[in-house]
């Protein structure tokens, strides 16, 4: 496999552009002064944020919550992408002795992919807004558990 190493990366989002019902998931890493766009799935943006959140703190790796909140603030939304690198197949999450995050995303082959590296903080703050993004989608339909295009008018397949 042909993996990229990025270094550090000035800025880490993920986010989603679009409608509802019609969204497009990226993470964005700029890295070396440029902005790598990387199509992913709602569930991998989901899980990314959320296990990696677990994982640092069962790790204890120490975050500066004022730093997250002064990333958070300068925002984290993500850019029309300029072009896209590959679609990512899978994402791998690594701790560094001193707690830096390493990313490493696959393409659905694994036949390229690239890695980088994260502080805890920027980490972070991309999680939480990531899961803020994933949250403000289409409302889920408490019987089927599937998304509503209408709310008022979703064609439930549990009330069939």
């Amino acid at each position: 496999m042909d993996l990229a190493d990025l270094g550090p990366a000035e800025r880490f989002a993920a986010g989603a552009l679009g409608e509802p019902g019609h969204r497009r998931f990226y993470l964005e890493v700029v890295a070396g002064g440029i902005r790598h766009s990387f199509p992913a799935e709602k569930e991998q943006v989901a899980a990314l944020s959320s296990q990696g959140l677990r994982i640092l703190a069962a790790r204890d790796v120490s975050v500066d919550q004022d730093a997250v909140r002064h990333i958070l603030a300068a925002g984290l939304d993500v850019s029309e992408p300029e072009h896209e690198i590959f679609p990512i197949g899978t994402i791998s999450l690594g701790l560094t002795g001193d707690g830096m995050v390493v990313l490493t995303l696959t393409d659905p082959d694994r036949t390229e992919g690239v890695t980088f590296v994260v502080a805890p903080e920027q980490f972070a703050a991309m999680a939480l807004r990531a899961l803020e993004v994933v949250a403000a989608g289409r409302p889920v339909c408490q019987w089927c558990r599937l998304p509503m295009n209408d709310p008022d008018h979703h064609d439930c397949p549990a009330w069939n």
